[in-house]
């Protein structure tokens, strides 16, 4: 079983791979869950708009398993640029 960091990265890289249109087209907030309810595997996925502009959309990716990790969700943000540009 994977670590909540561990899984924000594995959502990090799919949400990193969206572009500027994929993620304005998106209506925040956006959740959803992976795994099985109830079991070890399972976490949720909540994503917020942040800031939106003509030249890039900002948008934070947070998750938690419930518990305390609920009221303290791993976080990280994404930017994605409408010229494509890399933010790496």
């Amino acid at each position: 079983m994977a670590s909540l960091s561990e899984q924000l990265e594995i959502e990090l890289r799919i949400w990193n791979a969206k572009t500027y249109q994929e993620l304005l087209a998106i209506e925040y907030p956006y959740t959803y869950e992976r795994g099985t309810t109830g079991e070890a595997d399972w976490y949720e996925v909540e994503l917020d708009l942040l800031e939106r502009n003509d030249q890039y959309v900002h948008v934070s990716v947070a998750i938690d398993n419930g518990g305390l990790s609920a009221f303290f969700p791993k976080s990280c943000g994404v930017i994605a640029y409408a010229d494509n540009r890399s933010t790496d």
